[in-house]
């Protein structure tokens, strides 16, 4: 009976290496995200994005956002920024001086502001500014 006994605790061993190691698969694999947190928060009335770089706008909630950007331009190009909430992107574009971006916020994600493109070479310095925020119901 030991070889029988032997054999079975065995493959007992073995499943349970093999469910482990499954496991550990699936905890470290990369997925999506399924809902997009954001943790309410003060709200930024300016902001300065002197080099690539993300402004959290915390709103976690529906809205209309206005921002008023100002942009410098370094080698002709202003800044490309983004108005991200969540994995959406609700706006993206140059800022060439002051503009103003309006977006529809659904609160399902922090709101964000980005900045992807810095340069930086004396005199030429390519930087992003929040000038002001407004929040409509």
């Amino acid at each position: 009976m030991k070889p029988l006994a032997l054999v079975g605790g065995g493959a007992l061993f073995a499943l349970g290496v093999g469910l482990a190691l499954w496991s550990l698969s699936q905890a470290f694999s990369v997925r999506p995200m399924e809902g997009e947190a954001c943790v309410p928060g003060p709200l930024p009335e300016r902001g300065e994005l002197w080099s690539n770089g993300v402004l959290e706008i915390p709103l976690c909630r529906e809205a209309q956002v206005g921002l008023l950007l100002e942009g410098t331009l370094a080698q002709g190009k202003g800044p490309h920024a983004l108005v991200v909430e969540g994995g959406r992107v609700l706006w993206q574009g140059e800022v060439r001086g002051v503009e103003e971006v309006w977006v529809r916020a659904t609160g399902k994600g922090t709101l964000a502001l980005a900045f992807t493109n810095d340069f930086y070479q004396p005199p030429e310095d390519r930087n992003l500014f929040l000038r002001a925020l407004r929040v409509e119901p």
